[in-house]
């Protein structure tokens, strides 16, 4: 398994099959799905990586075994913006908008994955001086999601689960 950042032109299409296929049913009779549009946008975010990476981090997950996989295999994918702010506070947060793994991976390797997201999420967010960070789940199943993070130090509520950056960079796995 190796991480790298997802790159415009090798990430893109595998990025939104995986994210329409294996997730895209959770948003049906809430919002109508576009293929074309996540393409254009995360194209465009890919894209900007390659230049600005403060403004947002998107990172795939390639299995390379066996070899013959070329690019390898994608086994999941993140992503973590910044800017969003509360009503309440000008601290900025750096939102997850995905955290996505292909769910036909074993229990076990999906949750050293998602650990991996985060400890990216909270490096990422870091070395930005970003002060807080956010994770969310739209998912009708976030419970173990969920517990992943309370397990890391974050404040749990639902579906939701922030903490202080400098408080996260004390519980990174690595």
């Amino acid at each position: 398994m190796e991480w790298s950042l997802a790159h415009p032109l090798h990430d893109v299409e595998d990025i939104v099959e995986m994210a329409d296929s294996q997730f895209g049913h959770e948003a049906d009779g809430i919002l109508k799905r576009d293929r074309a549009v996540f393409r254009h946008r995360v194209t465009v975010a890919t894209t900007e990586q390659l230049f600005n990476k403060s403004r947002e981090f998107i990172a795939v997950c390639r299995n390379f075994e066996p070899p013959e996989y070329g690019q390898g295999e994608l086994m999941g994918f993140c992503w973590f913006d910044r800017g969003g702010y509360t009503t309440y506070s000008n601290e900025e947060i750096s939102n997850a908008k995905f955290h996505h793994l292909d769910l036909s991976l074993p229990v076990r390797t999906r949750v050293k994955l998602i650990n991996e997201m985060i400890d990216q999420h909270v490096l990422w967010a870091h070395t930005w001086g970003i002060p807080v960070i956010c994770s969310t789940s739209i998912r009708s199943e976030h419970d173990g999601f969920m517990k992943i993070h309370k397990k890391r130090g974050f404040t749990v509520n639902g579906s939701y689960a922030w903490i202080r950056t400098e408080e996260a960079m004390k519980c990174l796995t690595k």
